[in-house]
């Protein structure tokens, strides 16, 4: 059995304390949040604290998930890394290259998972693996998009940027799925008002890879509320010298028409979120590999960073600590 700790209980807290329920060798035995009130989320049985340092270096517990703000993640997962703890970090692994790196190198023994979600999303492993097993050739170009409502776009923008937010997940898979790491973004924003959004709210951007490759990658919390998107609009696409892989996916990727009715299951979160749990349960259980490594975490943090200093210096970027 692995004793589990909660770092952070807003929304991707919560998540990762109900996923834990449904996991058999999984245990939740302790909970913080700087938030005394948190403690209403936090199940019978389970002990809450308000000082991250109490939970991550207790002895009796074996795993943290820490779900804190992006850009409070470091002392957390550091101190729990101290302590011997197997540590799960939300995406993206930080806001800053310095604590990326800082948390790395307090990872010696690989210990760190990063939650790069879409990693656990089975059609994003399927194309992964026609690719990693040559069905597809070497890849010649990609396309990628991650699409949001306004109103997530509306209730993030004080919190994070639009890079770090939604495309730091694409810029982690296509990096994963095409075996080679993203050397240049270069991306331009929309300039179009909408009432309420501030910043880049809408990004098309091209992405160099190392190995020759060429991506484009559209990312945006604009969307219209009044559209229904609920859970966004995204899609994938690699052309190959042999193949191609195609995903497309709008909504919760299940749409139910009934009579009269449409209904949307919440399949792609709650699957992948669960999924990316159960294996660093495992992970932590077994000592395997992490699934994404804090190497790989920085990665695609170093990917979106470029992409923001493209935005305003209105040219390509190199991404730091890429090589050709």
């Amino acid at each position: 059995m692995v004793n589990c700790a909660v770092v952070g209980l807003g929304w991707m807290g919560r998540i990762r304390v109900a996923a834990l329920a449904d996991i058999g060798d999984a245990r939740l035995i302790a909970c913080c949040d700087v938030d005394p009130s948190a403690a209403g989320h936090v199940p019978d049985g389970v002990r809450f604290s308000t000082d991250f340092a109490e939970i991550v270096t207790a002895d009796d517990v074996d795993a943290v998930f820490v779900s804190t703000p992006d850009g409070l993640h470091r002392e957390a997962v550091i101190a729990a890394l101290r302590a011997g703890k197997y540590v799960f970090c939300e995406k993206p692994i930080a806001t800053t290259l310095a604590d990326a790196d800082a948390m790395v190198a307090a990872d010696p023994g690989g210990r760190l998972v990063i939650g790069h979600s879409l990693r656990s999303d089975p059609r994003y492993l399927a194309v992964r693996q026609r690719a990693q097993e040559g069905t597809l050739g070497a890849p010649v170009h990609t396309f990628t998009r991650r699409n949001w409502p306004a109103s997530e776009g509306r209730r993030q923008q004080d919190q994070t940027t639009l890079p770090l937010y939604l495309a730091v997940h694409d810029l982690d898979a296509l990096q994963w799925i095409t075996g080679s790491p993203i050397v240049e973004v270069y991306g331009v924003a929309s300039e179009t008002e909408i009432p309420g959004l501030e910043g880049a709210a809408s990004i098309v951007a091209t992405l160099r890879f190392a190995n020759g490759c060429v991506g484009a990658h559209e990312t945006s919390w604009a969307l219209p509320d009044q559209a229904g998107l609920s859970n966004g609009d995204h899609a994938l696409a690699y052309v190959g010298v042999d193949g191609c892989a195609y995903l497309m996916e709008r909504d919760h990727g299940v749409v139910i028409n009934g009579a009269g009715t449409v209904e949307y299951p919440d399949a792609m979160n709650t699957g992948m979120y669960a999924a990316e749990s159960a294996r660093f349960i495992a992970t932590a259980r077994d000592a395997l590999p992490p699934l994404v490594s804090g190497a790989e975490g920085r990665a695609a943090l170093a990917a979106a960073l470029a992409l923001e200093e493209s935005l305003t210096t209105r040219g390509p970027v190199a991404v730091a600590g890429s090589t050709r």
